[in-house]
């Protein structure tokens, strides 16, 4: 489960960066380098990856990768 999760934030970094680049061509050169139909696609996935770790990060346990557990003056 954590090598699919690591594939996710993969995924989204790339999304992110794509979409990022996209958004700096379109508005600021007036330049697309995508058309509005990849952009919507890309960004419905983006946000359905965003979902998924949302409701297993809700659902399950605290991933100890993002939270590390420290020991505290009550252990």
């Amino acid at each position: 489960m954590r090598e699919k999760n690591n594939t996710n934030l993969e995924r989204m970094r790339e999304l992110i960066e794509r979409l990022t680049e996209a958004d700096i061509a379109y508005y600021k050169n007036d330049a697309p380098i995508m058309t509005d139909l990849e952009y919507d696609r890309l960004t419905e996935e983006l946000a359905s990856l965003e979902h998924d770790i949302l409701t297993k990060r809700i659902s399950g346990a605290v991933p100890t990768v993002i939270f590390p557990q420290k020991a505290n003056r009550f252990s």
